[in-house]
């Protein structure tokens, strides 16, 4: 048997002490190997004391775990910090395990590093680079969802609205474009240099992850809505429902989009995909300024400067491969395109169907038009040997009448007037806008905080009854930290000293 006996390695005299007598209570304690055994046959001796035990000294791998175990009964969480040898089971058993060490045995723990002299400074650095990771894949993940609703309506607003579709580079841009390049650069943004006193949402159903998705969703269908809206009030719009209208045929599927609504349908979902691919970027308060991503600055660039010249540009072969203002002429010329035209399934260098081909189609039919000699087919459509124009001995309208070719396009085309061209731009830079603001301002800006606030608030009324004693150990070892640190700037070993419990048989 034995009992344990406290002494004061400042005092001379060497008289056993009671830690727990009155004008004892601010002492921090330190306990050997002994010391901590005997503590722990005697349960009720420990629980007066544990929570100014400040060291633990000569203590075995088994005894490191036991002090581990034990604090963990008491509701907190445990990080341990040791060299990854004797540790090794310590490191193992505590919530946050740190090995200083290149030995093999520092694999046991859950981080591990020989870098910078072997540095706890390196956990920050792990933090702030995992942090980054995870705020940027909730981007990309973010990205993803939107990019799945937004096409996904537009795609069947346009198929139910009059079975039209998309050209088809608009798909290959979608995908390889935007879903490959612009994400890829979305990847590239750096972590902040300051790690923050909070945690970026883990959570995909939380509340700032589904209003980062809800928010480009419902704006990008008022955004198509609106100019839908618009574009149906211009007595030049002509609705076309190629199936039905100028009977296409299910191998031309590539043609569907030759129509002002397909027209509208690109340049919002490109606008959308490409944007909120950019403000998902943003940086905030775990990655570093976009500014500082110059590739996603470019690609955001080079997409905004390619939807502008769509929308404002006259005609041109650029325009015809994606099928937005593009007039029969430039269709006919983007042959020269010689790469895109080779992969093209027939919409690049072919001819332009657009809905003033119901025209002549009327017009040859009523003539008394005889079904093609080679496909027996028996309604007429444009072919590229022809130049897209109607046979010769047919009375159909002149190519330059207004009824076929008008604001300066040749032939079928699907070419907006200077106004509503401009009433798109307020459209698409109003939804632009209202995105950048709604990252910045509500996302990174006073909601988020409010939302941090009130969730800081629930988690302390949660907690408050269990982390009781966490908070008294917390302060202790925050008085010790403190000391300890007057201790190493004052370079005297003597400020801080604690009671030293042994057992001395009895």
């Amino acid at each position: 048997g034995g009992r344990l006996e406290w002494r004061d390695p400042n005092s001379l005299s060497g008289e056993a002490l009671d830690p727990t007598a009155e004008g004892s209570s601010d002492c921090q304690l330190a306990v050997t190997q002994a010391a901590w055994r005997y503590l722990q046959s005697h349960p009720d001796e420990l629980e007066q004391i544990w929570t100014r035990i400040a060291v633990f000294a000569r203590m075995k791998p088994e005894d490191k775990i036991n002090v581990v175990r034990y604090l963990q009964s008491h509701s907190l969480v445990v990080g341990m910090c040791g060299d990854g040898g004797n540790d090794c089971g310590g490191l193992r058993a505590a919530h946050a395990g740190l090995a200083l060490s290149d030995a093999e045995a520092s694999m046991v723990s859950p981080f591990s590093t020989g870098r910078d002299g072997k540095s706890l400074i390196t956990v920050v650095d792990f933090i702030r680079e995992g942090r980054a990771c995870l705020a940027t894949n909730l981007a990309t993940f973010q990205y993803f969802i939107t990019y799945c609703f937004v096409l996904t309506g537009i795609r069947t607003a346009l198929a139910v609205l009059a079975g039209l579709s998309m050209g088809e580079y608009v798909w290959v841009t979608l995908d390889v474009g935007i879903g490959m390049v612009m994400v890829w650069t979305m990847t590239l943004s750096r972590p902040t240099a300051r790690l923050c006193d909070f945690r970026p949402t883990a959570t995909l159903l939380g509340p700032r992850t589904v209003s980062a998705i809800a928010f480009p969703v419902i704006t990008s269908i008022l955004a198509m809505v609106s100019a839908e809206v618009l574009l149906w009030s211009h007595d030049w719009y002509e609705r076309l429902a190629p199936i039905t209208d100028i009977h296409l045929l299910p191998s031309l599927w590539m043609l569907r989009g030759d129509n002002y609504d397909s027209a509208i349908g690109v340049l919002v979902l490109l606008t959308a995909l490409a944007n909120t691919a950019y403000v998902n970027t943003y940086g905030g308060s775990f990655r570093r300024n976009i500014i500082f991503n110059y590739k996603i600055n470019i690609v955001y660039g080079v997409f905004i400067f390619g939807l502008g010249w769509l929308l404002f540009s006259p005609p041109t072969q650029y325009n015809c491969v994606f099928r937005v203002n593009c007039d029969t002429q430039q269709s006919l010329n983007a042959r020269d395109l010689s790469v895109l035209a080779a992969f093209s399934a027939g919409g690049v260098g072919g001819c332009f169907l657009g809905p003033q081909v119901k025209v002549w189609q009327s017009q040859v039919m009523a003539d008394g038009w005889h079904p093609d000699s080679k496909t027996g087919y028996k309604w007429w459509l444009p072919e590229k040997d022809q130049d897209c124009l109607p046979p010769a001995g047919y009375h159909t309208s002149p190519l330059n009448s207004t009824e076929i070719s008008q604001f300066g396009c040749v032939g079928p085309n699907n070419c907006f007037s200077q106004g509503y061209k401009w009433q798109l731009f307020a459209v698409i830079m109003t939804f632009i806008i209202l995105n950048h603001v709604f990252a910045k301002v509500f996302l990174q800006g006073c909601v988020a905080s409010t939302l941090r606030r009130r969730q800081r608030m629930r988690d302390s009324k949660l907690y408050s009854g269990s982390r009781m004693r966490e908070n008294e150990f917390g302060q202790a070892a925050d008085t010790v930290g403190q000391e300890m640190s007057q201790s190493a700037s004052s370079a005297t070993d003597q400020d801080l000293q604690p009671y030293t419990g042994e057992v001395v048989p009895v």
